[in-house]
Order: structure tokens, then sequence, then C-alpha cells
């Protein structure tokens, strides 16, 4: 693949809605307080599970942090209290797709690369995975089985505020939908922006604003 390959996170966001992957790349997002929170969290799985550290290293991590945020750590720390530790360290781990042109950084991945482990900031869907979670591990599995030779047994999600772990296991139309979202991601950056689809999460969307009024294209947001 020619030119600066697509992140992960890029490419879920082309997949949720072109106008948000447009919007992202104008604006890079930065970390939210919510995932500073989940990622503390998940780093202290186990029975040693303290609130107080956690709050003490988010500090360290985001300083300036609302003090309002602390309630938040205690209950996902609470939520959490029972979840068995991974069987790998969740550490951020670089993971890249020549073939595909994509590039991430993943929570946390098997020493043999048979599996890794993807952080949520969300409340874990009433059952099996999100789309949006589904490209994700998608896009995961894709760059580490470039990197193994071989498929992956599983990608691991933790729904930090629910307490809850999924193991799921990318599936064909999971692939399709990251080539998809990749080809999406591709025109925007070349200019081409596609019309926001009719089912475009808006309600979750912090751009929402500034696509009200009747961005229905491409061409009228940029216009």
């Amino acid at each position: 693949m020619t030119g600066p390959p697509i992140t992960v996170s890029g490419l879920v966001a082309a997949h949720r809605c072109p106008l948000r992957y447009w919007h992202d790349l104008a604006r890079p997002p930065a970390e939210s307080v919510r995932y500073a929170v989940a990622k503390q969290v998940a780093a202290h799985l186990g029975d040693d599970l303290d609130p107080a550290l956690v709050w003490e290293e988010l500090t360290v991590v985001l300083p300036g942090i609302d003090p309002g945020a602390r309630a938040l750590a205690e209950a996902w720390t609470a939520a959490c209290r029972g979840v068995r530790p991974f069987p790998f360290v969740l550490r951020d781990r670089a993971v890249r797709s020549e073939r595909l042109g994509l590039a991430g950084q993943v929570d946390g991945v098997a020493p043999d690369l048979s599996s890794c482990a993807v952080v949520r900031a969300t409340e874990a869907p009433a059952w099996g995975v999100t789309s949006a979670d589904r490209v994700r591990a998608a896009a995961y599995a894709l760059c580490l089985e470039e990197e193994r030779g071989k498929p992956l047994e599983a990608v691991l999600l933790l729904y930090v505020p629910s307490g809850t772990v999924r193991r799921y296991l990318p599936q064909p139309r999971d692939r399709r939908a990251v080539l998809r979202a990749r080809e999406v991601a591709r025109r925007v950056e070349e200019g081409r922006l596609p019309p926001r689809p009719p089912d475009a999460p808006c309600g979750r969307c912090p751009y929402a604003q500034a696509c009200a009024g009747g961005a229905r294209s491409g061409r009228s947001i940029l216009c």
C-alpha cells in the first residue's frame, strides 16, 4: 500500500461515518478521561485491585484531571473486581499491516501472538460484540496475523464499565467491513468525502453539532 497507514482508530471512525473520520483528521482527538480510567483499571485486574492506586496513577497520567472523575474510577474498579487478570501483560503494543496499510496500538498481546486484548471504556452490549468493536478486533487481528503468519485464536474485549470480558474471533464479515472502511478512509484522505450513511450514530458523535443543519453529503461539509 502507498501512502501513510490508516490507524485502527481511524478505520473504526470511517466505519461509523466518513464525516467522523474527516473531522478526526482535521482535529485529532485527545485521549478521553473515560479511556484513561479504563486503561488504569485494566492494568490492575486481580484481587489487589485498589481504587486509591488507580486514582493516584490517573493523576499522573492526566495532570489536572477533574476530581469528580474519582467516583468513575471507583465505580469501574468495583465493577472489575471479579475479572480475572489476562494471561499476558496489558501493555500498549504497536501493530502494523504493510499489506493493508494499517497501523495501531493494541492494549495487550500474548507472547506467542495467539491472542490480543482490547480495553473498552463503554458498557458491554447485552450480547456479543458491537459492530465497531468487531471491526476494531478484525483490524488488530489482521495486523497480528501478518506478523504471526497464521490466524489468531481470539480477541479478548474488556468492557471496563460493566466488568465484562467477551472472547471474539473475527469473522469474514468483519474482515470485509475492514476493507470497506479502509476504502472509505482513503477516499476521505483524497478529498472525495462520501455521503453520510443513513445509520450514522450522530447521537453519540462529538461532531454532531458541527454536522447539524443538513450536512447530508461530503460535498455539503467541504463547501
